[in-house]
């Protein structure tokens, strides 16, 4: 029993050596995955993983975190792979909205209203927005997205001047066969498709606001 149970502690010895202190699991190469070639430039920059030393010493936690407080990334692993590895998979974060902020910047949003951008113009396809908070918040984007989402494609092209409150309810304007525009009272998520149907049926009606944030009772004025 104590010739087994020496033989357990040399070979647990052996491991940490190895592992610790050895050159033979040197940390000596970075692999990305979840990106394109030409963007793992950038993950290995910021991940700022330290090559050279022993494999186990690296702290994979360190550069998670490093490569999290980027925000470029919504989910990002770092582990060990043997014998020299260190892996990265990170999964970028999704334009879905440009924000124009109240300094007059644009931030682009991902669909968890995480700003982890700002650019001079919208990209290409993605709604610009304006709004009165520091940050969308998720429920800011959800509504947003829906209003555009639920028009009909002809309306939505006349819509402009989409904005997003602090308290997440949305408004925008519009204009039908080349009439003067209306402002929309969208308020937040819910009732896409009835707001919808809603602003189709009173935007011909009198007045210069639809108000379509309670479905139940619209309101035009």
């Amino acid at each position: 029993m104590a010739a087994v149970l020496a033989v357990v502690v040399l070979v647990a010895v052996l491991a940490v050596w190895l592992g610790w202190f050895s050159s033979a699991l040197t940390a000596s190469r970075v692999e990305v995955r979840g990106v394109p070639a030409a963007a793992s430039g950038r993950v290995r920059a910021v991940a700022a993983v330290p090559l050279g030393g022993p494999l186990l010493r690296v702290d994979t936690a360190a550069a998670a975190e490093r490569l999290l407080a980027d925000k470029a990334w919504g989910r990002v692993t770092v582990t060990r792979a043997l014998p020299d590895t260190v892996v990265i998979s990170v999964t970028p974060r999704v334009a879905v909205l440009a924000v124009r902020n109240p300094q007059g910047e644009v931030d682009v949003v991902d669909r968890d209203g995480v700003a982890f951008r700002t650019v001079g113009a919208p990209p290409k396809d993605v709604p610009l927005v304006s709004s009165g908070a520091a940050q969308v918040t998720k429920a800011g984007v959800e509504a947003a997205l829906q209003a555009l989402g639920s028009l009909e494609p002809s309306l939505r092209d006349e819509v402009s001047g989409v904005s997003v409150s602090t308290a997440d309810q949305v408004s925008f304007t519009v204009a039908s066969k080349g009439k003067e525009r209306k402002t929309v009272v969208w308020g937040g998520a819910g009732d896409g498709p009835r707001k919808a149907e809603l602003v189709k049926i009173l935007l011909p009606e009198p007045g210069s606001t639809i108000d379509v944030s309670v479905p139940s009772s619209p309101v035009t004025r």
